[in-house]
């Protein structure tokens, strides 16, 4: 006998707490989120850069929310989120894009194909 007819859906979320530094390269179904320092290569479902945050690296994901500093190349082919204390300076890509006042956005951007083919990904496993 089930206790409850839908159970609760588990989500993965990966924290990099606040004076943590990470080097390397993090894959993740689920969520990451940044309150350290991390440079390296990303790819996970949803990535927040929080306000303390630095994210040095290649990103690929599906929502992205910068509150702190990002630099580098990022494939975001859901929405883009860039709040007002937030820095994002190199190639990205997005699906859609939100910055709020004082929020920073500088290097090439692009618009991800509207038709819902994906955007290729920034690299590729080595085989």
């Amino acid at each position: 006998m089930k206790l409850f007819k839908n159970p609760l859906k588990t989500v993965e979320t990966t924290i990099i707490s606040a004076g943590s530094k990470l080097e390397g390269s993090i894959e993740t179904s689920g969520t990451l989120i940044v309150d350290g320092s991390v440079t390296g290569k990303i790819k996970c479902s949803s990535l927040e850069v929080l306000q303390e945050g630095n994210l040095e690296a290649k990103v690929e994901a599906e929502n992205v929310s910068v509150a702190g500093c990002f630099e580098g190349e990022m494939i975001c082919n859901g929405k883009l989120t860039v709040f007002s204390k937030g820095k994002v300076i190199g190639d990205v890509s997005y699906g859609t894009l939100s910055i709020e006042s004082g929020g920073a956005l500088d290097g090439s951007v692009s618009k991800a194909k509207s038709d819902g083919t994906p955007v290729l990904p920034l690299y590729q496993e080595e085989k």
